[in-house]
C-alpha cells in the first residue's frame, strides 16, 4: 500500500475512533444526567396512559385521575345465577398508582447499561407498559363475597344415626354446593386488573363428612346414661329437648373430636332458646339456655361409660341435683366447653331421648369396642353452707320465703376403672373438683313494729 493511501487510512480510523468516543461519552452524559432527574423515559404508558418525560408528581397526578375514575366503575359479582352489583370502591379495591410510578421511574436507572442505553435512547425497552396493580383495603370484598355466598350456598347434610323402635338406621348424607370465598377473592383481584365488568365467581361442591359407609360399622349399644329432670319448669325444658335433639344423631369417625358448644350452637333468642335458671358465681339466675348442662353433663357420664378420651370438661361452681358431684360438665357458649374425642377404632354414634322427666344419652359403636367401664367418686371434704337472711318489705310482717336454696360444698375425687377383655384393668384418676358451698338466702317480712310505723 503506497504511504499517502496507509496515512489516509490511518486519519479516517483516527476520526471515527474519536469520534465514536465523543458520541458515548456524549451518551454516557445524557445517560447521567437522565439518572439525576426526576423524570420518567420517553415512551412510557401506565395503565394506557402516555406519561413519558414527565415527572414523578406530573405522572402520579395522570394516573391517580385515571384511578379515581376507575374505582368508580361498576362490577357485578356473579355465582350461579345470583349477583352483586357495587363499585371497586365498594369492594375496597383500590389502584396502587405509587407502585406503578415508581416501577416507571426506574424505567433506564436499573439494569444492564445496554439496558438503560436501549430504555432511555429508543421506543424500545422491557416493561414500558406498565400495568397498574389493585389491592384490597378493607373488609368490602369479603362483606361482597358474604352476600353472594348467603345466596349461593346450600349447605351439606352429613348421615346422622337415628333410631326406630330400638333398630338403628342411618339417615343419608346429601351434597351441598357453596362458594369458594378464598379463590373468590383471588379471581376478583386478579381479573379487576384486566378492566372486566362482570366477574364469575368459582362454586364448588360441598362434601358431606360423614357418610353412611362410616356408619355401618355402628351396630353396638356402647354406653347409656339417663338423668332427671323437672317437665313442669317449661322453658328449661323447652331449652333441654332443644339442646338433646341438636346432638342426637352426631357421628364421629375415630380420631375425630366432638365439640357440644359447636353442635348446639349459639344459645340465643332466634334460635329458639328461651330464658331459664343458669348458675353466675355461684349465684342463680336467669339467662338464655339454662337446661343445657344437663344435656352435656348426661353426655359426659355416658362418654366415660363408653371409655372414650375426654379432652375438655369443666364443673359447676356448685353441685348441680341431676348427677353426683364430679360428674356434671358445664358448658357455655364462647366461654367454656364439653369435649372428647373419638379415641375407638370405629366410628360411634350419639342418640339422645327426652321421655317425661327422663333425658338418656346412648352412645353406640362397634361390638369390638365395648368396654366394661366402672366410675366412682371418692368425698374428701364436706363444707356445709351458711344462711343469708335479707328483709323484704313487700312481704307481711314475720313472713318467709326461700329465695335461694342452700348448696353444701364439696370436695371428689372421680375415678375410672376399665376392664380389657382379657380381664387386665385400667384405673385412671378422671377428675378432682371442689364445689364450694352457697348460702341459702331467705327473705323476711320487716318486723311488725317496723310495719305499723309505715
Amino acid at each position: 500500500m503506497a504511504p499517502g493511501l496507509r496515512t489516509t487510512s490511518l486519519r479516517i480510523i483516527i476520526a471515527l475512533f474519536a469520534f465514536t468516543a465523543v458520541a458515548f461519552i456524549a451518551l454516557m452524559i445524557a445517560l447521567w444526567s437522565f439518572s439525576r432527574s426526576d423524570r420518567l423515559c420517553r415512551n412510557i404508558t401506565i395503565a394506557g396512559l402516555n406519561v413519558g418525560g414527565m415527572t414523578r408528581s406530573e405522572a402520579t397526578r395522570v394516573v391517580e385521575r385515571w384511578a379515581r375514575k376507575r374505582e368508580n366503575q361498576v362490577i357485578t359479582l356473579t355465582a350461579l345465577d345470583k349477583r352483586w352489583k357495587g363499585t371497586l370502591k365498594d369492594l375496597g379495591i383500590c389502584a396502587d398508582v405509587r407502585k406503578a410510578v415508581n416501577n416507571a421511574y426506574l424505567l433506564g436507572r436499573t439494569g444492564g447499561l445496554f439496558e438503560r442505553m436501549l430504555c432511555f435512547f429508543t421506543p424500545k425497552g422491557r416493561g414500558k407498559h406498565i400495568r397498574v396493580e389493585f389491592a384490597i383495603r378493607g373488609a368490602g370484598a369479603n362483606k361482597a363475597i358474604s352476600e353472594l355466598a348467603a345466596k349461593v350456598d346450600k349447605p351439606h347434610r352429613d348421615a346422622r344415626l337415628i333410631v326406630i323402635d330400638g333398630h338403628l338406621y342411618t339417615k343419608p348424607e346429601s351434597y351441598g354446593i357453596r362458594l369458594n370465598r378464598k379463590e373468590a377473592l383471588k379471581k376478583i383481584v386478579r381479573l379487576v386488573a384486566t378492566e372486566a365488568a362482570v366477574i364469575p365467581l368459582p362454586v364448588e361442591a360441598d362434601r358431606p363428612d360423614i357418610t353412611s359407609r362410616d356408619a355401618a360399622t355402628i351396630d353396638t349399644l356402647l354406653a347409656r346414661y339417663t338423668t332427671l329432670f323437672n317437665p313442669a319448669k317449661r322453658d328449661r325444658t323447652h331449652n333441654l329437648k332443644l339442646a338433646a335433639q341438636s346432638i342426637s344423631g352426631t357421628i364421629l369417625k375415630p380420631g375425630q373430636e366432638f365439640s357440644a358448644n359447636e353442635t348446639i350452637g349459639p344459645r340465643e333468642e332466634d334460635r329458639g332458646f328461651r330464658k331459664a335458671i343458669i348458675f353466675v358465681r355461684g349465684r342463680m339466675e336467669e339467662g338464655l339456655g339454662g337446661g343445657t348442662c344437663q344435656v352435656s353433663s348426661t353426655l359426659y357420664n355416658a362418654v366415660l361409660l363408653s371409655g372414650l378420651k375426654v379432652i375438655e370438661r369443666n364443673h359447676h361452681s356448685r353441685t348441680v341435683p341431676y348427677v353426683p358431684p364430679g360428674l356434671d360438665a358445664t358448658v357455655a357458649y364462647g366461654l367454656v366447653d364439653f369435649r372428647f374425642q373419638n379415641t375407638n377404632s370405629a366410628p360411634i354414634g350419639i342418640i339422645s331421648t327426652v321421655k317425661g322427666n327422663r333425658l338418656t344419652v346412648d352412645i353406640y359403636g362397634s361390638a369390638k369396642d365395648k368396654k366394661n367401664v366402672r366410675i366412682f367418686t371418692i368425698v374428701t371434704k364436706r363444707m356445709p353452707a351458711g344462711v343469708k337472711i335479707v328483709t323484704d318489705h313487700s312481704l307481711p310482717p314475720g313472713a318467709r320465703k326461700l329465695i335461694e336454696p342452700a348448696s353444701n360444698g364439696v370436695s371428689v375425687i372421680v375415678y375410672r376403672v376399665i376392664t380389657a377383655p382379657d380381664g387386665t384393668k385400667k384405673k385412671e384418676v378422671v377428675s378432682r373438683d371442689r364445689y364450694l358451698p352457697q348460702e341459702a338466702v331467705i327473705a323476711i317480712g320487716p318486723p311488725i313494729r317496723a310495719a305499723q310505723a309505715r
